[in-house]
């Protein structure tokens, strides 16, 4: 006998990052950054598509795995603008990591006095010291945009620690805007993202992967089966569906109301801008036909074919479109009502 939804916790979490057993999915891109053979790996993928998540669940597993070779370290830039805000974000996250200065025997007061490159270089000397090899996750790393832009030296320095082969494995998350980079920060050494290209992409969960979460909320097949195809198993936007839908018990009532919804507006208006103007153009028009071919944008358009090959494959594996026989057309329902409203 199942417990009403009115004295059952919601099991949906919207807007924070998961792990453990609140984390689906993910399986081929874990696997690729813990056992494959590049040590320097971008993973790609659009607002909310789960990428903290992401670097928090591999945290998670190199910590209670007796296997591993590494250790373990989650470094988020956000907010640090120069080199000086790299430093202190790099002390707070190994301040927080307990399981890390456990097991590399690092103290804070070894590495405060240091610029953030030779911070750096301490934390991969003393983990290989340790026998250990450091797995450096980096999240929000469009902040070395920010950084590049009044100080490429410090991005230099940076890279020459990364690029430690074996020593040290370095995996960032970042939207699309992170290309720009090696544009904007010019070094005189080797570009920033060499190694780091091609990305790894961050998709939308797949149906297999979305339907164990949706079980948490006890939904009908039917509903399980409509939320998957709204959303597109976008992770922020089933969950958000879900939880609603979880309080409310009206799928359809919730759709209407997550259709007009600002905050869905609002993360969509700003997803978008993370975008090239090149690719904003192409959605635009898939918007406004409602089905496209690579032809039909490449003539819109005025676009060479191979630029439109390009930029559809990246938007069809962030999930804002999707394969439609030989047309393309937008990702979710959400997106699509979005869209449509802009136009």
């Amino acid at each position: 006998m199942s417990i009403p939804t009115s004295i059952r916790r919601n099991p949906f979490i919207v807007g924070s990052w998961v792990r453990g057993e609140d984390f689906f999915g993910r399986s081929g891109v874990i696997q690729e950054i813990l056992e494959g053979e590049r040590h320097s790996i971008w993973v790609l993928g659009a607002r909310r598509l789960g990428k903290t998540s992401l670097l928090k669940e591999i945290e998670h597993r190199v910590e209670r795995s007796r296997d591993t070779p590494f250790v373990a370290l989650y470094w988020d830039l956000q907010g640090s603008a120069d080199a000086r805000g790299l430093a202190e974000t790099l002390v707070a996250s190994v301040e927080d990591s307990e399981a890390f200065c456990r097991a590399t025997d690092v103290t804070i007061d070894e590495l405060e006095s240091l610029p953030v490159a030779d911070m750096l270089a301490t934390l991969v000397r003393r983990t290989v010291r340790s026998g250990w090899r450091l797995l450096l996750l980096i999240d929000e790393a469009e902040e070395l945009l920010v950084v590049g832009r009044s100080d490429p030296g410090t991005l230099a320095r940076m890279r020459r620690v990364l690029s430690r082969g074996g020593d040290v494995r370095a995996v960032v998350t970042a939207t699309r805007t992170l290309a720009r980079l090696d544009d904007e920060a010019r070094l005189a050494t080797s570009p920033f993202l060499q190694g780091f290209i091609p990305p790894v992409y961050l998709t939308p969960l797949t149906p297999e992967e979305s339907l164990p979460l949706l079980a948490r909320g006890e939904f009908s097949p039917e509903d399980m089966e409509t939320i998957v195809a709204r959303t597109a198993c976008h992770p922020f936007l089933i969950q958000l569906l879900a939880s609603r839908l979880f309080e409310s018990g009206d799928l359809a009532a919730t759709l209407e109301q997550l259709g007009a919804d600002e905050m869905v507006a609002n993360f969509f208006t700003v997803d978008f801008q993370t975008l090239s103007e090149d690719e904003r153009v192409f959605l635009s028009e898939v918007a406004r036909e409602g089905s496209r071919t690579r032809r039909e944008l490449a003539s819109a358009t005025g676009h060479p074919e191979d630029a439109v090959d390009v930029a559809l494959y990246g938007l069809t594996m962030l999930g804002y479109l999707t394969r439609d026989g030989e047309a393309y057309r937008l990702g979710n329902w959400l997106f699509e009502r979005w869209m449509r409203r802009r136009l």
